[in-house]
Parts: C-alpha cells; structure tokens; sequence
C-alpha cells in the first residue's frame, strides 16, 4: 500500500469514526447513557452492529470517546486566552469568559454534560477522564492568571470554575430566564473575582 493510499484509508477511517461520535451523541442524549443501546446507534449511523465493533469494540469504549470528545471542545476554547499578552489579559478575560458562558448554552451541549458528570458517578474510567482533564485546565487556566500577574491564582480559577458549573444547572431548570440581563450581572461578579486586590492566601 502506497503512503497515498494510507493517507486516504485513515482519513476515510477518521470520518466514519466521527460520524458514529456524531450518531453517539445524539442517542446518549436522547436516552442516556445506560438507556441507549449499540444496535441504536448502529441504526442512527446507518451500519450494521458488527461493522460499528470494528470501530468501538465495547460500549464502554465508545462512551469514552464521546467523553474524550466533548472535554476536547471545551478545551480548546482556552486558545481565547492562550493568544493574549499578559498586559491584555486582564481588561479581556472578564469579556472572553462571558463569551464562552453565552456560546456553552447549547441545550444539546448541556445534557450531553449533564450525563457525563452522571456516568463519571458509575465509570471509574470516565471519571479518571474528567478527573484528568479537569487537572489539566484549572493548570492552564492557573498560569493564564499567573501570567498576567493576578494573585492567587488557583482560588480564582475554583471560583470561575464553581461559577461555570453552575450555570448550566440553571439553564437547563429555567431556560426562559432573561439570558441578556443575567450575563449583564455577571460581568461585575467575574470582574470582581479577577481583581488585582488580594483574596485570602492559598
């Protein structure tokens, strides 16, 4: 096999792993992780059971994946605040992380989270990769602080964090709420919260 023919076999491999983490999501959050079942989203994708093992020999491993996935998307939105300079970083974070609130409102988004954060109570294996990636981003997102000279920086960043795991819990029980209004409070909360004056030591 050519390296050409090899290149075209792994991205015609990496496109139908993706459609079928497509598939995935939509039946977990449709039925929940424990509800869906494989010849589901073997029929959502339209193949057969068998031709799905080929790609996700259990069940397991492909909640996994979807997990891996969608922990993937939400950090890769930390490229906002890598590309700032330490002297921007403190008039643009309040803003970019209000953006980021807004943009995380997906419905579909938030069920799919809210089942993540419920498998990870079952699953050893999904909650080491929450685990992992949580450590990962409050890491990240310490020396954003840091880098731009604000104090204690993992205070702030589990305060931010606690501040954005509650969100959505809202939003899915009221999503009537005035969104607009809302975001308007929340401006001087975070901004408060990134202040240069001194939070209590670490």
């Amino acid at each position: 096999m050519t390296v050409m023919s090899k290149s075209k076999t792994a991205a015609k491999r990496e496109s139908r792993v993706a459609e079928i983490l497509d598939c995935a999501e939509i039946h977990f959050v449709e039925k929940g992780f424990h509800g869906a079942g494989i010849s589901g989203i073997a029929k959502e994708c339209g193949i057969s059971v068998g031709h799905l093992y080929h790609y996700f020999a259990s069940k397991d491993l492909l909640i996994e994946a979807v997990v891996e996935r969608e922990l993937l998307r939400q950090k890769d939105r930390m490229e906002d605040f890598r590309n700032l300079s330490g002297t921007e970083i403190r008039d643009q974070i309040a803003p970019l992380v209000i953006d980021i609130i807004i943009k995380h409102q997906d419905p579909f988004r938030t069920v799919l989270n809210f089942e993540i954060l419920a498998e990870a109570q079952r699953n050893p294996s999904v909650a080491e990769i929450l685990q992992n990636y949580d450590r990962e981003i409050r890491e990240e997102f310490c020396g954003v602080l840091e880098n731009a000279g604000i104090t204690t920086p993992v205070l702030r960043t589990e305060m931010l964090f606690t501040l954005f795991g509650g969100i959505p819990a809202r939003t899915l029980r009221h999503p009537e709420h005035e969104r607009p209004q809302f975001i308007e409070m929340m401006k001087p909360i975070i901004t408060k919260i990134l202040a240069s004056d001194d939070l209590p030591v670490e």
